[in-house]
């Protein structure tokens, strides 16, 4: 029984740990899981708690009791258990393989250790086979996946509405320029934030109605997502929305205002400085380049380089990339990011209007449209 017992507390540690990161909003931090976002986007989902509850809370407790039935043993009670940690894993591994799309490698560790002391229960402690052995884990799994399905959903994404860009200091590269001029204002009519539309990268027609505003990192997997759904937003209502896309790198090569909790995301400062020299040196062919600068697996500075230059040709992505203005603008992105991250941290940071601001990503395409068509009225 040493044996259980000491997978079983490893497993207790892992999902302990989990809970800390997820309680303390430090998702988008854990250890290991590099620039991809993958811990953030398991950790952040639906699938991630039950009625609100944590899942690895969940396990951690469920570690907790395991060790204590070493202690009193029943070879029935353990050998219910391990079939639970077996379905438990097939189910959690196949949400993130299959819906989630997205790896957490704590998380993943977790189930492992779940079927290593499966085997192990199987292999010295568990009960002659009964039916009752496998129904009572399936009637548990039921009530969990019914509860995720149809339970209260976590909350993916947070609103502000503070002015906190009115505070930003230094100057602002956004409103340099010529061309229309989009005015962010709050309630009372007070200017909040401008941008001149020939000084900042745009998805979509200069003539909408509506502007959305993203600050967002090319290695940010939220922020990829996030690039789809507004993709979809302008599908489904063409020409009425555009978006100006910030690039804001999450690497303090660059960005000096990161938290603490934050770890740098490989690539970033040099993908967001190509993206905006695309913009400067052939504004008609930045959709095409952010496309790329978006694509999985994220781009190292050569690679984007490359595929950016069959673009618009070496010399003038070379020549755009020793403009000044990649700098300021590239420096305003930052100031405003450290304004709107006084808050909150999460990533993509979207623009609606006035001072509102979205932190985070939607849990669903749909719920996307939904928040956007009832802000704008669409």
């Amino acid at each position: 029984m040493i044996f259980i017992r000491t997978l079983a507390l490893v497993g207790f540690g892992v999902s302990a740990y989990l809970v800390w990161m997820k309680l303390t909003g430090q998702i988008t931090s854990v250890v290991g899981c590099g620039g991809e976002g993958g811990c953030s986007n398991v950790l952040g989902s639906q699938w991630s708690q039950w009625f609100l509850i944590p899942i690895s809370a969940v396990s951690a407790c469920f570690y907790l009791g395991l060790i204590v039935l070493t202690y009193k043993l029943s070879k029935s009670t353990l050998t219910i258990a391990a079939f639970l940690l077996i379905m438990a894993a097939a189910w959690f591994m196949g949400l993130q393989v299959f819906v989630i799309k997205s790896f957490c490698p704590w998380c993943f560790t977790t189930h492992l250790i779940g079927l290593l002391t499966a085997g192990a229960i199987f292999w010295k402690g568990r009960a002659p086979f009964k039916v009752l052995f496998a129904i009572i884990p399936l009637v548990l799994m039921a009530l969990l996946i019914l509860g995720q399905i149809y339970g209260p959903k976590p909350k993916t994404y947070v609103f502000t509405s503070d002015a906190a860009l009115e505070k930003r200091e230094g100057g602002n590269a956004h409103n340099e320029g010529k061309g229309r001029l989009v005015t962010f204002k709050d309630t009372t009519g007070r200017v909040v934030k401008t941008y001149r539309l020939g000084s900042v990268p745009l998805i979509g027609s200069p003539d909408a109605k509506h502007f959305l505003v993203k600050y967002f990192d090319y290695t940010c997997q939220s922020c990829r997502a996030m690039e789809e759904d507004l993709s979809v937003l302008m599908q489904t209502y063409p020409g009425e929305v555009a978006a100006i896309v910030l690039p804001t790198p999450l690497n303090r090569e660059c960005n000096p205002y990161l938290d603490t909790n934050i770890h740098d995301h490989e690539h970033a400062c040099e993908l967001a400085r190509l993206g905006l020299a695309v913009w400067r040196a052939q504004p008609e062919s930045f959709e095409a380049a952010h496309e790329i600068l978006f694509q999985r697996p994220p781009h190292s500075g050569v690679s984007a380089r490359a595929e950016l230059q069959e673009i618009i040709g070496v010399e003038k992505l070379e020549a755009a990339l020793k403009d000044p203005w990649i700098g300021n603008v590239l420096k305003s992105n930052l100031e405003d990011y450290h304004a709107l991250s006084s808050q909150k941290i999460e990533m993509p940071k979207l623009m609606i209007k006035g001072n509102k601001t979205m932190h985070g990503l939607s849990s669903s395409t749909e719920q996307f449209l939904k928040i956007i068509t009832k802000e704008f009225q669409l």
